[in-house]
């Protein structure tokens, strides 16, 4: 009996240690840890774990669903394009026999692109006060941009492509600054431009010429008529400079200063109706000794405006 008791005791012992010992304990859960987002081109840090009590060697296959795989159980993966990405790791042992997978989705996203000006495009940069300039830029970065122009004479827009026309002469600096939630960038463009006139300003030779009671430097209501068409002229010719002659005649007195006070009761004039004085020069010619082309001594009693270039 006591024999039997011992042969049934060593039984039970030899199969505890065959099935706890020596047979390979099953890979049974799996722990995977994996980045929820990546950027593209960005390396991620990918690991699994099989149940601590799983029998090595324990074999870890990873699918990254790019068509990239790795078979460490700790590894490193950056996606080259955007989107996403269903990720599987397998690990098992006894030659495959005990396999257990798990799954994980990683969004793989484009870097943020920070708002960059490439370049400001005009259409001309030498323009006039009439012609309008269109302006638009060469410009990198995620939507939305947002777009400030300033035109370097007090306004400003907020379009992508605005269209612009300056009211005075001269250099003008514009800027661009595009931003977005990235980031901000700005340039700089400059602009020249000139007074339009129209064709016949080039090719003006002569202005009405207007004509004074004898020995008077009175401007009389016939006389501002007449210098109403020289005024259209100075309005629509801005770079046009004239120089004002005022002349007597052989029989009038003080025959200089006469000619003098009708050259500068002319020019007055064209400064009180808005002329830039720094546009008009005046001379007293005195008397006009029979050198007017007009027929008559009568005809001295004048004051000529003269286109200058």
């Amino acid at each position: 009996m006591t024999s039997m008791r011992y042969s049934f005791l060593l039984f039970t012992a030899l199969s505890f240690i065959i099935l706890t010992g020596c047979n390979p304990r099953a890979v049974e859960t799996l722990t995977m840890n994996a980045p929820e987002t990546l950027e593209t081109n960005q390396s991620g840090d990918f690991s699994a774990m099989a149940n601590d009590d799983a029998r090595p060697p324990i074999e870890y296959t990873w699918a990254f669903g790019d068509g990239s795989t790795a078979d460490s159980p700790n590894t490193v993966h950056a996606y080259q394009e955007a989107g996403a990405y269903t990720v599987t790791v397998t690990a098992s042992n006894r030659n495959g026999r005990f396999t257990v997978s798990e799954s994980a989705s990683v969004m793989v996203m484009n870097p943020p692109v920070p708002a960059q000006v490439l370049a400001l495009l005009a259409s001309s940069t030498n323009v006039d006060t009439r012609t309008p300039v269109e302006f638009s830029a060469n410009v990198l970065g995620d939507a939305p941009l947002a777009y400030a122009w300033s035109f370097g004479d007090g306004t400003s827009s907020a379009s992508p492509r605005p269209q612009h026309t300056y009211m005075s002469a001269g250099e003008y600096s514009v800027s661009l600054e595009v931003s977005n939630e990235h980031g901000r960038d700005a340039r700089t463009l400059n602009i020249a431009v000139a007074q339009f006139e129209p064709p016949y300003c080039a090719d003006l030779a002569e202005m009405s010429t207007v004509f004074f009671e004898r020995n008077s430097s009175l401007l009389t209501d016939a006389v501002q008529q007449a210098l109403d068409d020289n005024l259209e002229i100075l309005g629509e010719c801005l770079n046009l400079q004239v120089r004002v002659e005022g002349m007597a005649s052989p029989l009038e007195r003080n025959a200089q200063t006469l000619s003098v006070d009708r050259a500068r009761a002319v020019r007055d004039h064209y400064i009180e109706n808005g002329i830039d004085a720094q546009r008009i020069s005046m001379l007293g010619v005195g008397s006009a000794d029979g050198t007017s082309k007009k027929s008559g001594v009568d005809q001295f009693r004048r004051a000529d405006t003269i286109p200058i270039r």
